[in-house]
């Protein structure tokens, strides 16, 4: 009985733990720093999808993004990114990169169609020099 119930509780153990152990295996790592430069390099290439131009966020160990960067150099398996040199002095090798979720821009710049006749402008409306009045 006794074995029994140590079986199950490292059973437990490891159920708990594996899926915390697959989330750090997946984060790519800062592996080195040039300070002076602004550059980054982390242990994620081409095969973990970071791609040149590609956002990548740098985070440190609580979760706190440190700062962001554009991706200048990439191989298979390691990749280059250029930050902000005042924001590189934080950085530690360790840290976390994760590949950024660009959102597109909220104000879009929409011009006016220009019309050729009154039947674009609307019921009330007439078309003079290209636009509706």
């Amino acid at each position: 009985m006794k074995k029994i119930i140590v079986f199950l509780g490292v059973l437990a153990i490891i159920m708990i733990s594996v899926p915390s152990l697959k989330c750090i295996a997946l984060a790519e790592q800062v592996t080195r720093i040039n300070k002076n430069k602004g550059l980054v390099h982390i242990d994620g290439g081409k095969d973990a999808g970071f791609v040149m131009g590609a956002t990548v966020c740098i985070y440190s160990s609580t979760g706190e993004e440190i700062t962001c960067g554009r991706i200048q150099q990439t191989t298979a398996s390691y990749s280059v990114v250029k930050v902000n040199n005042r924001k590189a002095k934080q950085i530690q090798n360790g840290m976390e990169a994760m590949l950024s979720v660009e959102t597109p821009d909220k104000e879009k710049t929409t011009e006016k169609k220009d019309c050729v006749d009154d039947s674009e402008c609307g019921e009330g409306g007439f078309c003079v020099n290209g636009k509706c009045r």
